[in-house]
């Protein structure tokens, strides 16, 4: 078993990468010659406008991909940077044009992430610093190719490189996620930003870990532009999702879920799907959401999740913002949908988290069976609220009120948010795991 080094900045692929003193420069070709119960250090202050090229274990000796060093976590990073003011030109006054972006834009994220673009449908409501539009919005999706005259449009005051310290352009890369799942690995102490999923992929999903990660600017990109939908989750496994662990992690401002499991015709119950130690910010569908199917054994506990439905996701939206369940409200904490049956022998454990607001959504919103929801232990939440108007749905029911709501072990209280979120980056920094 071999310990690589991977240093983006000082690194050569000419290395053997056995040592910090003889980094590689990447893991593009390490890939090819990775050996089951190998693992893989990226150094920490290292930014790396690529994805993580990772290959699959074996039952018992995963593949370890973690960090190195000191400072920051190596940062994957799957956007364009549009800050140099050559790439703008000015169409009218307060319109500029980028047309040599050669991919599809799903988002813009603002100096250094502070805030995003505003998504616009159409270009005629380009009307405020910030909208933005894409004159072949859906195609990359439909697997369609570009216009021979893309473009993409954002309204300024001033060329966009001056107005603005920095931009990147979130896009609808043919490599969608910035890490691909799979089986017998583990992700540790990486940060992945301002792509369209982060770790995702198709295939099964077996043995996986991933802790002390950080997940930002995770979606945006146009799943129909005929229905006005975007999607993008940060922690997505399909059809097969059979022992997987999430622990310690940030997901902040994803578009559509934190963490998820779902899948097409074949999706199967997974098994062993496990949540906890987590801090969600600003998820705009869920900071959990599990359709399809009810989990043999799943469990989200001791989450911290906090302002579900905000951030970047409902920029430019009327509420409720449009998705597959329109016009119900979209933004909740814990999504459950599209469950029409329970599963033999199922158990989905909701126990122990910190829930604090939802103002436009729920902090449980279910809308799947009855005999799924039976299958379902809630217990012991602590809901924090500032403007909540919905506190859970359930068995049919919203409930408004806390004294209206059942659950064992339940407290409501009025917290400060910041304290909240200062605790739960505490926890999670006390767990941070280095190699």
């Amino acid at each position: 078993m071999a310990t690589y080094y991977i240093d983006a900045n000082n690194g050569s692929n000419t290395n053997d990468g056995l040592s910090e003193q003889t980094p590689l420069q990447n893991d593009r070709e390490l890939a090819l010659t990775l050996k089951p119960g190998d693992t893989v250090l990226f150094k920490r202050g290292t930014f790396i406008r690529d994805h993580l090229h990772n290959v699959c274990g074996e039952e018992g000796n995963p593949i370890t991909y973690a960090s190195y060093g000191e400072g920051e976590q190596p940062i994957f990073c799957g956007s364009v940077d549009l800050s140099d003011v050559s790439l703008w030109r000015q169409e009218e006054p307060n319109l500029w044009v980028c047309d040599s972006l050669e991919l599809e834009a799903g988002n813009l994220v603002f100096n250094h992430g502070t805030h995003c673009g505003t998504l616009r449908w159409e270009k005629k409501d380009l009307c405020e610093q910030g909208d933005f539009y894409d004159n072949c919005f859906g195609l990359t999706h439909k697997k369609k190719t570009l216009l021979p005259d893309h473009a993409l449009y954002l309204y300024s005051e001033k060329n966009p490189g001056e107005y603005y310290e920095q931009i990147e352009c979130v896009v609808f890369r043919e490599n969608w996620a910035l890490a691909s799942n799979g089986h017998d690995m583990n992700f540790i102490g990486l940060t992945f930003i301002n792509q369209l999923h982060g770790i995702a992929g198709d295939g099964a999903s077996r043995n996986l870990i991933i802790k002390n990660c950080i997940f930002s600017h995770i979606g945006g990109c146009v799943w129909s532009e005929e229905k006005r939908i975007r999607y993008g989750n940060a922690v997505e496994t399909w059809d097969i999702g059979d022992h997987i662990e999430i622990s310690y992690c940030i997901f902040n401002e994803i578009y559509d879920s934190g963490v998820t499991h779902q899948g097409g015709p074949n999706c199967q119950p997974s098994d062993g799907f496990i949540c906890h130690h987590c801090l969600f910010i600003k998820c705009g569908m869920g900071a959990y959401e599990q359709r399809d199917k009810l989990p043999i054994f799943g469990q989200f506990n001791h989450n911290t999740c906090v302002d579900a439905g905000l951030g970047f996701s409902i920029q430019g939206e009327e509420l409720p913002r449009y998705s597959e369940i329109w016009p119900e409200p979209m933004g909740h904490h814990i999504f459950l949908w599209r469950i029409p049956q329970g599963t033999e022998g199922g158990c989905l454990e909701i126990k122990n988290n910190i829930f604090c607001n939802a103002p436009i959504g729920a902090a449980i919103y279910s809308i799947i069976s009855k005999e799924a929801e039976d299958q379902t232990i809630i217990s012991g939440n602590r809901y924090y609220t500032e403007n909540t108007e919905l506190l859970n749905r359930w068995n049919e029911i919203n409930y408004q009120k806390f004294e209206d709501y059942q659950e064992d072990g339940a407290v409501y209280e009025v917290m400060n948010k910041d304290e909240i979120i200062q605790a739960a980056l505490m926890e999670i920094k006390q767990e941070e795991t280095r190699f």
